[in-house]
């Protein structure tokens, strides 16, 4: 019995062992385990907050150097890393292939950045975090080596897909149904300049479409009768950096972005007639216009009720000065002047004549540019428009006794001048603020066929005269460019610059911060006080949105223009059909045709209606803000398309992708 006993307690201690190493086992799990969880969990969230961060510091300034920077202190800041890191091989920019920065921390923590430029797809920030974790308890369990926790994540901003500049909701041709969801069949080629995404069948049966970017399309691998360009230059492949080809991608669903629609004025407005200037509102009748007419619109949401159609008129928003200047030489009126378009004759024009006067000027060569004026208002607030600068007139000054008088044959939209003046008598300037005169008869588009016209009634759209004398040209006065726009002597706005083609009209001044480049349309912003501000900014004075609710839709078709721009309060909405997620839906299609310069600057959203684009001249502008659709149709003589983000609704942030 007594040897018995002896060995049962052996057997004992080897249970007891046993169960040490299980006891310590599952005490280094639950320590251990549950440090490297915390660990990772810590990576996971710091290389996402780079990642964000990376992408989002790049969509504002465009510097790799500064976003990798960026990425870097937010990584540091959520890891509680207080010192600097060393850095290798430094910050830097891709080239053909992917750039990797590596940021090593005095306890070893690393964060390994890979930046990748892939063309239309935007630019890729991957994040790679890793740090040792010093064991405990499971230390004697390995043979003394120490583990590394790492964590990835990956952000994507800047890609087309998210801002397409052509894409259809309607699911027409995949899965077995029929149709088509984007239709080509025109003459020419569809030129397009950004992604087009279809969540059915793209069809090229007539024409052929040309790619600045990449194709989606759910159903297909390819695309017969399309082609993709390299990215960004629209080169065709091969292509060399920094391009990057564009291609077809399928199986990629596309999500209706369920744009929320304009505020509305309930204000009722009576159906266009010979008033030149259209107030925003309510429409409850259906206008029908046509006639080689001219109307401006006054800046608002418009509530096509009932719908609208546009035979033969031309109708814009764009404020423009009287007689334009060829872009090369500002001495020489452009043959084709914006409201002239359509044979509407609503141009306007400038003349001078020496006049005798008590006040005369000083004696000399001076010369002259006119810009048109007006105030647009948005919430209550009221936005001050300024024109680009008009031809410029030059006199001479023979005596003392000598003034100017100046007239203007009136041109839409206006509701005053503002008179610049050159003392050196050049028309390369620089000119200063003069004097401003107001728009003081009475403006119709009734009879605009003898205008531009500076005397009697026989040109509706009227006209005005000023007379410049040694009150506004005397001494002190001269031109400085420190002074702020609207006071006298400051510098007018830049001027327009090169049409499209040499048959259209010259295009707005560009972006410039401040009261810098465009004062008057889609490149001009304003604070919501009214000061010229940098773009992107809260405000475009004078945009419009046209609505069209439910079952109202847009023809615009045989010898009628519509050229119109919307803004930043309206997120860039140029033309709104509600959708499913603003009922009722409204599944009337729009006809978007033209006769020679129609523009929608901004997007064109139905998201339950189809579109068809039956013309070369429906995107008369350097740039528009797509068009989403539930299908959309291509017709007759095929345009351009060049999207910009700067016409699109706010450009999605930076996003995790991995």
């Amino acid at each position: 019995m007594a040897a018995s006993r002896c060995g049962q307690k052996g057997q004992a201690i080897v249970l007891i062992a046993l169960m040490l190493g299980v006891v310590v086992g599952m005490a280094a799990l639950a320590i251990d385990g549950s440090r490297a969880y915390a660990l990772r969990r810590d990576l996971q969230a710091a290389a996402d907050a780079a990642a964000i961060a990376a992408g989002d510091n790049f969509q504002r300034n465009g510097s790799y150097v500064s976003a990798e920077q960026a990425a870097t202190t937010s990584f540091s800041v959520n890891m509680r890393l207080y010192s600097a890191p060393t850095c290798s091989p430094g910050y830097g920019s891709p080239g053909s292939g992917p750039f990797t920065v590596t940021c090593t921390y005095g306890d070893s923590t690393k964060l390994v950045q890979v930046v990748s430029t892939l063309g239309a797809a935007g630019t890729q920030f991957a994040m790679t975090a890793s740090r040792p974790l010093a064991l405990q308890f499971a230390r004697i369990l390995t043979n003394g080596s120490t583990p590394t926790v790492s964590s990835v994540s990956a952000a994507s901003v800047g890609n087309r897909l998210y801002a397409p500049t052509v894409a259809a909701l309607g699911q027409n041709g995949c899965g077995g149904t029929s149709g088509s969801a984007i239709s080509v069949a025109g003459s020419g080629t569809l030129s397009v300049s950004g992604d087009v995404i279809s969540n059915g069948v793209i069809s090229v049966s007539a024409g052929s479409m040309d790619v600045n970017g990449d194709v989606y399309a759910r159903c297909q691998s390819s695309v017969s009768g399309s082609s993709n360009d390299c990215y960004p230059s629209g080169n065709s492949p091969p292509c060399t950096y920094p391009d990057v080809a564009g291609a077809v991608r399928t199986g990629y669903h596309y999500a209706d972005p369920n744009y929320p629609p304009p505020p509305l004025n309930g204000t009722g407005q009576a159906s266009p007639g010979s008033n030149v200037v259209l107030q925003p509102g309510t429409y409850s009748s259906l206008p029908f216009l046509f006639g080689s007419r001219c109307y401006f619109l006054a800046a608002g949401v418009y509530n096509w009720q009932n719908g609208f159609i546009n035979l033969g008129d031309f109708v814009s928003n764009e404020l423009k000065p009287p007689d334009e200047p060829l872009s090369t030489n500002n001495a020489v009126r452009s043959p084709n002047q914006f409201w002239n378009s359509d044979n509407s004759n609503c141009s306007g024009a400038v003349s001078l004549n020496v006049t005798s006067g008590p006040r005369g000027i000083p004696v000399g060569f001076w010369s002259f540019v006119v810009t048109s004026t007006r105030t647009d208002t948005f919430n209550g607030s009221s936005f001050p428009r300024e024109s680009a600068p008009s031809t410029c007139n030059t006199v001479h000054i023979n005596n003392s006794g000598q003034s100017i008088q100046l007239s203007v044959s009136n041109v839409p939209g206006a509701t005053g001048y503002n008179i610049y003046a050159s003392p050196s008598g050049s028309c390369n300037g620089p000119f200063g603020l003069a004097d401003s005169f107001p728009v003081v008869g009475t403006v119709s588009n009734s009879n605009t066929s003898t205008c531009p016209s500076f005397s009697g009634s026989s040109c509706s759209l009227g006209h005005e005269s000023f007379t410049l004398d040694l009150t506004d040209l005397g001494p002190p006065f001269a031109p400085s460019s420190i002074v702020g726009a609207g006071l006298p002597g400051s510098y007018p706005p830049n001027p327009e610059t090169a049409p499209l083609l040499p048959s259209l009209p010259n295009q707005n001044p560009p972006t410039a911060a401040g009261a810098s480049g465009d004062r008057a349309n889609e490149n001009n912003c304003e604070s919501l006080s009214g000061v010229y501000a940098s773009c992107p900014g809260p405000v475009t004075p004078g945009a419009v949105v046209f609505y069209f609710p439910s079952p109202s839709c847009l023809i615009n078709i045989l010898a009628g223009d519509d050229y119109y721009f919307s803004g930043y309060q309206y997120n860039w909405m140029a033309f709104y059909e509600p959708g499913a997620g603003s009922p009722p839906a409204n599944t009337c299609g729009a006809i978007l045709g033209s006769n020679l310069n129609s523009a929608f600057i901004g997007l064109l959203y139905a998201p339950a209606a189809p579109i068809t684009v039956s013309g070369q001249y429906a995107f008369e502008s350097p740039a528009m803000g797509g068009i989403i659709s539930n299908t959309i149709s291509f017709t007759g003589v095929l345009p351009t398309l060049n999207f910009s983000p700067a016409y699109a609704p706010w450009p999605f942030a930076s996003r995790i992708i991995s």
